[in-house]
């Protein structure tokens, strides 16, 4: 309802008045609209996709680890069911932010399918990385409590993506612009995914060999 308004309605009225000088609105409410159906096109995606600390608390709580060891299956297994689960819960919630993505496009110009869907892969690219960093800290750091694995997975991506833009942070501070930067961040999102995608690649490769070899180092306890 509101892109439709965006077009015909109250929203596309204040974009007008925003246009000829007759709003005191300091950003655009186009740009506003943009921020918020962003957010919403990745709520499903991030509902759905960041699953993977608690299956494995549940896995814990339930007693599941002496089931999964008596199973004939190696600890190579194991460890690939978990990376599946991985794939099934982020893909899931990728494929519902696309088709949330394409029925969005048909109703607002503010973005095309193909923004939504850089955006979403971006996002879902971000979520394997978390969850990559997440495997690691289970396995080679022995951590079982799964607050302390999204809290310190969460730091780390943190402190790289601020030291990887610190300049152009610094710079926005000084021009007193943040909404740019928000701006910048949401453009290099819709259409720089592949470079987020080639990083979660390598970063879930090496997570997969560490937690499998580890694993097999603790006999299986996982």
């Amino acid at each position: 309802m509101a892109l439709i308004s965006a077009r015909c309605g109250n929203i596309a009225l204040a974009e007008q008045e925003y246009l000829t000088g007759g709003s005191d609105m300091p950003i655009s409410p186009a740009y506003i609209l943009w921020y918020a159906v962003a957010v919403m096109v990745l709520l499903p995606l991030a509902s759905i996709g960041d699953t993977l600390t608690l299956v494995f608390e549940a896995d814990k709580n339930s007693g599941f680890a002496p089931v999964a060891g008596a199973l004939p299956l190696s600890v190579k297994q194991r460890i690939t069911a978990r990376f599946i689960t991985l794939f099934l819960t982020c893909g899931t919630g990728a494929f519902i932010s696309l088709a949330l993505s394409f029925i969005l496009s048909l109703f607002t110009d503010i973005m095309t399918f193909g923004d939504f869907a850089g955006l979403v892969l971006s996002a879902a690219s971000l979520i394997l990385i978390f969850s990559a960093l997440e495997m690691i800290l289970i396995f080679l750091l022995k951590m079982k409590n799964t607050d302390y694995v999204r809290i310190i997975s969460l730091l780390i991506m943190s402190a790289v993506f601020i030291v990887s833009i610190l300049g152009r942070i610094i710079d926005a501070i000084r021009a007193v612009k943040p909404t740019e930067l928000i701006t910048d961040g949401l453009l290099f999102l819709e259409n720089r995914w592949f470079i987020l995608a080639a990083a979660a690649a390598v970063c879930l490769l090496v997570s997969y060999l560490v937690s499998a070899g580890i694993a097999e180092r603790k006999r299986g306890e996982i």
